[in-house]
């Protein structure tokens, strides 16, 4: 394309969900609307056999005329158009209002960072971790404070104020560097579980949005079934990708009640206020805004400026509904609006996770921590209820929506993918099993070690089933249309109905049984080798910053894949650099937006939480998706909190 001389015309790809399938070059008088029009074939024939003796090679020019009559064919066919030219994106008042906020934000950090800091009397040499008896307490972020002296700050006036040194400390990244490795041997394992999840949803990512936006694949028989990539063994790691997102879910739900069952102990004794359980959930968002608020600017406002090119258009698509909907991803219901539609519809469609993630605390957290704390028998027997109810609801839809979690399988996958892989009482499963492993009693006597280690093996083996066993048929045949089913036409799956039904009924549910069992094993001790791995210490810096990596990476395929101006061939080696790339970029960006943005702002809503403290004494609990920073900022959550899951 790039040594075209004439201006070049996609045949394809003007609508959201269709690929450019050909090219074509053209004169730039032509426009899209002349390329569509019915009779431009037959006027460019007209026209090359009218001035055959002017070419130097008629044969070339009469073939070029029969190939643009085939692909205006397939064009009518497809019933898509044609784009011309490059796109660039149109400068916005927003534009300049982000790039101006972002210039704040930077200044703030250097200055924090880099002035003369007021001498102190003394610093601890290490930070140390507390027992999981004083999780009450708050711990200031440059000295530790016994118990009866925070207690005395929080009730001081001047918890209110933030001194001059504080809020400059706020802005130093070298602190927050420092804080980035801590972690909590309690809850180590989790970071293993955390990182390794969000390597999962790259891997997925990067492989559906190269296959699926931009130019695409020039050969997608070596991708695509039924002789493809994705039929082989390791192929399927792309499908069961979205199996990392129930992972932290159930981590999710496990940090919930383990942080909550100690702040809301007063409240389970003397009767918990709608004020103080509005106060939790509304300084819960308050954690996730900043950076959320951030990499959605970014979305909307820059990153549409950050390239050209032929398949840069393509932009639009995700821009509309930003321009309609954005007001959904800060009420937390981007993945119930734009109502009927796929998720990829939605305003930043991978932060759909965000929004379940804070309705199922909404709806599970908070409740049913009380309620274990009043009677624990009560609260697991209900949390296990839930968790049964949703598998029954799941099974239920399953059945009469003839839903189908196997991607390729057309309208039930469509179908699937509208009412029930972003919506709560489908994902509800996995977080009430994470927090059913949090209400579970500790072993006060341990397993046998061939006890612990059945149960780890059995676990891992069923996880492993449930993400290769779609090499058995479920994309042995061609990619259905959105209009094809499987039962009906010869794509898609060539499992049999029941087979689909059960896999997509209950397949969540066993990986969440397996997950919670490797998580309980490892919380333990009883793990043996799997805990100690997922323990190691290069995890925790890396899990911290998974939140940001997984609002990030998403635009940085798009920026990279978009500019493209050729079509790729797909190679397992090549695209293994292309993940591997994304990959370290990403937690580079992340680990910037997390010194620049998500840090300062959780320290400085630290004094807001001590305000609360004063009457419920409940302090903001965070999830695996959301707020790392918080892990970072305070030793209290350094070990309790998780990353996200995406999705899509």
């Amino acid at each position: 394309m790039d040594e075209c001389p004439l201006q070049v015309c996609l045949a394809g790809g003007t609508l959201r969900d269709s690929l450019v399938f050909a090219s074509a070059c053209v004169v730039p008088e032509c426009n899209a609307m002349d390329l569509a029009a019915d009779d431009f074939p037959a006027r460019m024939h007209l026209s090359s056999r009218s001035r055959v003796d002017t070419y130097e090679d008629p044969a070339l020019i009469e073939s070029y005329v029969t190939s643009f009559k085939r692909l205006a064919k397939i064009n009518r066919f497809l019933k898509t158009g044609w784009v011309c030219g490059e796109y660039k994106a149109k400068w916005s008042v927003g534009t300049s209002l982000y790039l101006l906020v972002l210039a704040v934000l930077l200044m703030l950090s250097c200055i924090g960072t880099f002035r003369t800091k007021p001498k102190t009397k003394s610093e601890p040499a290490s930070t140390t971790t507390r027992s999981s008896e004083d999780n009450s307490s708050i711990d200031h972020v440059e000295e530790k404070k016994d118990d009866m002296e925070e207690q005395d700050r929080i009730q001081s006036p001047e918890v209110s104020r933030i001194q001059e040194t504080d809020f400059w400390d706020a802005w130093d990244m070298s602190i927050h560097l420092k804080k980035l490795c801590c972690q909590r041997p309690e809850t180590a394992c989790l970071d293993g579980l955390k990182f390794g999840s969000i390597l999962w949803v790259i891997f997925g990512h990067v492989i559906a949005i190269q296959s699926s936006t931009g130019p695409g694949y020039m050969n997608p028989s070596k991708f695509l079934p039924p002789h493809g990539f994705t039929t082989t063994l390791g192929g399927q790691l792309f499908f069961s990708a979205r199996f990392a997102v129930d992972t932290f879910l159930c981590i999710s739900g496990y940090l919930v009640v383990h942080i909550l069952k100690t702040k809301l102990q007063k409240q389970a004794e003397n009767g918990a206020t709608w004020w103080e359980l509005l106060c939790l959930f509304f300084i819960r968002v308050l954690r996730i805004l900043p950076l959320y608020a951030m990499c959605l600017g970014f979305w909307m406002f820059v990153a549409p400026h950050l390239g050209s090119g032929p398949f840069w258009y393509q932009w639009q698509f995700y821009m509309e509904p930003c321009d309609k909907y954005w007001w959904t991803n800060f009420l937390f219901v981007n993945n119930f609006l734009p109502w009927g539609r796929p998720t990829t519809d939605s305003c930043f469609y991978h932060s759909w996770y965000l929004a379940l993630d804070i309705q199922l605390f909404l709806l599970c957290g908070p409740w049913l921590v009380l309620l274990y704390l009043r009677s624990k028998t009560a609260g697991r027997r209900m949390t296990a209820l839930l968790w049964t109810l949703s598998v029954a609801v799941t099974a239920f839809l399953s059945y009469t929506r003839k839903w189908s979690v196997n991607t390729l399988d057309g309208g039930s996958a469509v179908l699937f993918d509208i009412e029930g892989y972003a919506k709560p009482h489908v994902r509800a499963q996995s977080y009430l099993a994470g927090m059913l492993v949090a209400m579970l009693p500790p072993s006060t006597v341990y397993y046998g070690a061939r006890t612990a280690r059945a149960a780890m093996v059995t676990a891992l083996a069923a996880m492993a089933t449930m993400s290769l066993i779609t090499v058995t048929g479920a994309y042995s045949r061609r990619a259905c249309q959105f209009q094809e089913l499987p039962s009906t036409s010869d794509c898609g799956s060539s499992w049999s109905s029941e087979a689909t039904f059960l896999y997509t009924a209950f397949g969540r549910a066993i990986w969440s049984i397996c997950v919670a069992t490797v998580m309980r094993l490892c919380l333990e001790r009883q793990g043996g080798l799997v805990g100690a791995m997922l323990s190691w210490n290069i995890w925790t810096p890396l899990a911290h910053l998974s939140f940001g990596v997984y609002l990030i990476h998403p635009m940085i395929i798009f920026i990279w894949k978009l500019g493209d101006r050729q079509k790729s061939t797909f190679r397992v080696f090549s695209y293994l650099m292309d993940f591997t790339s994304i990959t370290v970029v990403s937690f580079v960006f992340a680990l910037l937006a997390a010194l620049v943005v998500e840090f300062p702002f959780c320290t400085l809503m630290r004094p807001l939480s001590s305000r609360s403290s004063r009457t419920s004494r409940v302090q903001e609990e965070e999830s695996p998706l959301v707020v790392q920073s918080i892990e970072s900022m305070t030793l209290e959550y350094q070990n309790s909190y998780g990353t996200t899951g995406v999705t899509r």
